[in-house]
């Protein structure tokens, strides 16, 4: 995909943030005194570019393979990315000093360098339930994930956001614990008490999906399961046995398999095998002739998801398609309760392997690196 970069050592215009951001289904973007207001559909929010800060920029693939837009922003302290893709905004969270009001240094030991808006979304919810379970709780890691999610949000307004669903998800969370969390004040902040004002007007559902449905619906699994989904799936020796083997190594139903290996995935097809001993594997196969494209999966035991291999076709290469493929694997591999995805890069030629993590930039990655450490 085409870069879209600063000339003459000019930082790029309003127009410039538009034009890069075509291509984004859905998006409307209104250019409002140098700042490009972007509307994303799918979280219901608006993100606002501040174009005299825009480095340069780059279309790239995202890891579901979807299209999307990598800024790189900066000014007199420093560079940090912002991420637009079909769904979502990728963005860097701000650091626990800029939250906290102490002078003592606090560290998350497991906080990303970067966080996705569903994802803020996610944790925030988590967290919550989890504070407002019955019995005991662990307080440190409660009030850790408290102060991250709320470096997440402060983090977004920054980018003219106003995740207002996350502010209601963390009211509830805090208020379940009654202040018990080992933590010092929080800094004044304009923004987040407008959010407050406006999540307290708000009521948050969970949209946990009943896994102890989904649980008995695989358990019931049936051989005419199966055959709905011919030849989209294809299992090899479809009989009792392999049906058993579903029903004791397999937690979501044959349809929810499909759903997942092959979304986004036009025309693609699934052979599976299982064996009595927890085994099995997966040959995925996409489009004839010229223009074909294989994955091929395998494991022993739930321990590893092995990529055996991904073969795409020159015809196919650079389109989304390598990280689609390894999107819906990575998504496969976690409600099948898999520990850890393997891969071997092994050839090159039609081989379409590519780096899967944002951000991409170089500027951005080194800055990254250096901020974690």
């Amino acid at each position: 995909m085409a870069e879209n970069s600063t000339h003459g050592g000019h930082l790029m215009e309003a127009a410039d943030v538009v034009q890069a951001l075509e291509g984004l289904r859905g998006h409307r973007a209104v250019v409002t005194a140098g700042r490009v207001c972007v509307y994303v559909p799918s979280i219901d929010d608006t993100v606002r570019i501040d174009a005299a800060k825009v480095r340069r920029c780059k279309r790239i693939w995202a890891p579901s393979g979807d299209p999307a837009v990598e800024f790189v922003m900066g000014d007199e302290e420093g560079v940090w990315p912002l991420i637009i893709t079909s769904d979502d905004v990728v963005y860097q969270p701000v650091d626990t000093g800029a939250v906290l009001d102490s002078h003592i240094e606090y560290r998350i030991t497991n906080a990303p360098h970067i966080v996705a808006y569903t994802e803020m979304e996610r944790a925030a919810e988590e967290v919550a339930l989890t504070c407002e379970q019955p019995g005991p709780i662990e307080l440190d890691g409660a009030g850790a994930t408290l102060l991250l999610v709320r470096c997440f949000i402060v983090a977004a307004t920054l980018a003219g956001l106003r995740p207002v669903r996350s502010v209601a998800w963390w009211l509830r969370g805090w208020a379940a614990l009654e202040g018990d969390v080992l933590l010092p004040r929080f800094r004044a902040d304009s923004a987040w008490d407008e959010l407050v004002h406006e999540a307290s007007q708000l009521t948050v559902t969970a949209s946990a999906q009943g896994e102890d449905d989904v649980a008995t619906a695989a358990a019931d699994v049936a051989i005419t399961d199966f055959h709905q989904l011919e030849p989209t799936l294809t299992c090899v020796a479809l009989d009792d046995e392999f049906v058993s083997c579903w029903r004791a190594s397999m937690p979501i139903t044959p349809t929810r398999f499909v759903e997942t290996l092959l979304n986004g995935l036009d025309a693609a097809r699934a052979d599976v095998a299982l064996y009595p001993g927890g085994g099995g594997n997966v040959d995925v196969m996409l489009g004839d002739g010229s223009a074909q494209a294989l994955l091929q999966l395998s494991w022993s035991d739930k321990v590893a998801l092995h990529v055996d291999e991904i073969r795409i076709a020159n015809a196919l290469a650079h389109t989304g398609l390598f990280q689609r493929m390894m999107f819906n694997t990575e998504r496969l591999a976690t409600l099948l309760g898999f520990a850890q995805v393997t891969i071997l890069a092994s050839g090159v030629g039609a081989y379409a392997f590519a780096a899967m993590g944002y951000p991409r930039d170089p500027e951005l990655y080194q800055a990254m690196r250096h901020r974690r450490h």
